[in-house]
């Protein structure tokens, strides 16, 4: 006898469907009193908060506070012992979790502060661009900002000798600013793989007379992509407001005293070594955590000596002194670095990680970068430094869209 269908008793059964983002509209969509939306909306959004280095007092009101709220806290075996000071601690729950447990710490002896890193973190995220160059405020209200590459050097990885003239240069970054691009970075210098140095009176020839011509055109920031200090004096002394040093700092000390006579903002960015040794070594115990206490150190370094918070951000640094997967782990933990809460760039565009992945050459490889590009728009990047900004500009306008359900 053959086997009697179920269909019809499933009938009966209720429809499931995970939601991928739940909102208010998907609550009253279900019938609920409007009333208790400020009550249900917290619980739509689950968030999990490392804390690192967290006095043992601490941890266990952290944890005790989180159970008794309906949350939970991942502590150190040993902390209910005693036998360790210090534990890192994983904060896991809705926002009124978190909600509860900041006014519960706030109560607790000598926790306020640690009350306010939690309620800075999980919920004073910002949604717009606001940087402090050289005495002007630049506000930027769609993210991330599209940073336009110009290089006016003979050997770049992928457009190198393209506008060495003058005016080839200036008219490309007019163009792109047309396409959308909110700041042009200039450079003088290749930084790829095993690039030599360049005398500093050669990297000046190359970007001051552009930067100049530029920014008697134009109103939006010109960033100088450079390590040496002459290089980025000479820079802002023509018109670039923001200096962009792939090595933190490290190769010029001379660097920071420009940032703080002019007010250029600074981006630092994570680089092993220089460009011609960066690939000689590209193991880490743990590369996001890594790059997270290089940069806390970094930020402390600049704001130690008085640069304005605002002036200051972040670069992972792709394809420097990492190899394949150190690359693509960085990129799918990109928004995490929005927790040192100064902006984030990431420069990822046409780079060899991408020609590793897809099997391309260089001039084959903008559908990859435009896949990063979308999934940094997700995760909320501040900036995209790429060559190709059209391209990009329409990637942001699309993933924004569905964003915002527009």
């Amino acid at each position: 006898m053959a086997q009697r269908s179920n269909r019809s008793s499933r009938k009966e059964l209720p429809r499931a469907r995970i939601l991928s983002q739940a909102n208010e509209q998907v609550l009253l969509a279900c019938g609920v009193d409007p009333a208790s939306l400020p009550y249900l909306k917290p619980k739509l959004t689950h968030q999990n908060l490392l804390l690192e280095g967290v006095r043992l007092y601490a941890a266990n009101i952290l944890k005790q506070s989180m159970l008794s709220i309906g949350g939970d806290v991942a502590v150190h075996r040993h902390v209910i012992s005693g036998r360790i000071e210090l534990s890192d601690c994983v904060i896991m729950g809705d926002l009124r979790h978190y909600r509860l447990l900041v006014e519960k710490l706030r109560l607790q002896p000598g926790l306020a502060a640690l009350a306010t890193i939690i309620e800075e973190q999980v919920f004073q995220d910002r949604t717009d661009l606001r940087l402090h160059l050289c005495g002007k405020v630049h506000q930027w209200a769609a993210l991330p900002v599209i940073m336009g590459i110009l290089n006016t050097t003979p050997d770049s990885f992928s457009d190198g000798g393209l506008f060495i003239d003058e005016e080839k240069a200036l008219d490309h970054a007019l163009a792109m600013i047309a396409q959308g691009a909110g700041i042009i970075d200039i450079g003088g210098e290749s930084s790829r793989p095993g690039a030599d140095t360049v005398d500093a009176r050669e990297e000046i020839a190359r970007v001051v007379p552009v930067i100049r011509k530029l920014a008697a055109r134009v109103n939006i920031p010109i960033s100088i992509d450079t390590t040496k200090s002459a290089v980025a004096r000479a820079a802002v002394h023509a018109g670039a407001c923001l200096i962009n040093d792939i090595s933190a700092l490290s190769l010029d000390r001379d660097m920071l005293s420009v940032a703080q006579e002019t007010g250029a903002g600074l981006i630092l960015m994570h680089m092993r070594g220089t460009p011609k040794t960066m690939q000689h070594d590209t193991r880490y115990d743990d590369l996001l955590k890594e790059l997270y206490d290089f940069f806390s150190s970094r930020i402390q370094h600049c704001l130690d000596a008085g640069l304005d918070p605002s002036s200051i951000l972040v670069d992972p640094g792709i394809g420097f002194g990492k190899d394949l997967q150190g690359n693509l782990l960085l990129i799918k933990h990109i928004g995490e670095f929005r927790s040192l809460k100064v902006p984030v760039v990431l420069g990822h565009s046409r780079k060899s990680f991408i020609g590793g992945v897809l099997d391309t050459p260089v001039d084959q490889r903008q559908e990859g970068t435009d896949a990063i590009s979308a999934w940094a728009t997700i995760k909320r990047v501040d900036i995209l430094r790429v060559h190709d900004v059209q391209r990009t500009s329409l990637v942001r306008s699309m993933i924004t869209s569905i964003l915002e359900g527009v």
